[in-house]
């Protein structure tokens, strides 16, 4: 279950990095949304650490 939420979240993180074409970005609403998202994925994934202890 572990690997697999892992891998789950890896696929989002790499979902949040194409959402823009080479050489566009995000908004500033959207750079902080996405950084908020960041920030939740490693703490999801810290939060497993935890749990397989």
């Amino acid at each position: 279950m572990r690997s697999n939420a892992f891998a789950m979240l890896g696929d989002v993180e790499d979902e949040l990095r194409s959402d823009w074409r080479d050489g566009t970005g995000p908004s500033a609403d959207q750079a902080q949304a996405l950084r908020e998202a960041r920030q939740a994925i490693a703490q999801a994934k810290a939060a497993l650490d935890r749990a397989a202890r």
